[in-house]
């Protein structure tokens, strides 16, 4: 019964202790829309290594995103591109911190964070990306960012 306990114990603690380094990497996981007049806005909490990360969708699919102003387009990785039903196009050569790769062009009908909605976006399915999608300038392009302190407020200009 007392090897029982604790291996209750130690799940949970390791439960925990995942939850909470989630909540330190992605401290916005609900995203929450105000409203200021007729213009909406969302305001996003730096995260622990000083990235703004944000769980919105792609064609209604569930995506973490890590808000990258100096990315052209989105940069979407291939799992996520599958789950969101994103067609690959043409093959184009990009430029990253680690060189350049292949990538290739795709049409995003519709990108949300929160009550912000992009529709018809230009990005790119990267086969050598992982995880996040890198939210660039052909969805920021559409709103004004301003950041202050340790906040990030994207709102619709």
């Amino acid at each position: 019964m007392i090897i029982i306990m604790w291996v209750v114990v130690m799940v949970l603690g390791t439960l925990l202790i995942n939850n909470y380094l989630e909540q330190q990497r992605n401290p916005n996981n609900q995203v929450v829309t105000s409203i200021d007049g007729d213009k909406r806005s969302i305001s996003l909490q730096r995260g622990r290594y000083g990235h703004y990360r944000v769980t919105g969708t792609i064609n209604d699919a569930e995506a973490d995103f890590l808000v990258d102003t100096g990315a052209t387009s989105v940069s979407i990785p291939e799992d996520v591109a599958a789950r969101a039903g994103l067609v690959k196009g043409a093959e184009i050569v990009i430029s990253t911190a680690n060189g350049n790769g292949i990538a290739y062009q795709t049409r995003i009908d519709k990108l949300r964070l929160g009550d912000l909605e992009v529709r018809n976006a230009t990005g790119h399915i990267n086969p050598g990306l992982s995880g996040q999608v890198l939210l660039g300038m052909s969805v920021l392009q559409h709103y004004e960012l301003v950041q202050r302190g340790n906040q990030l407020v994207i709102r619709e200009p």
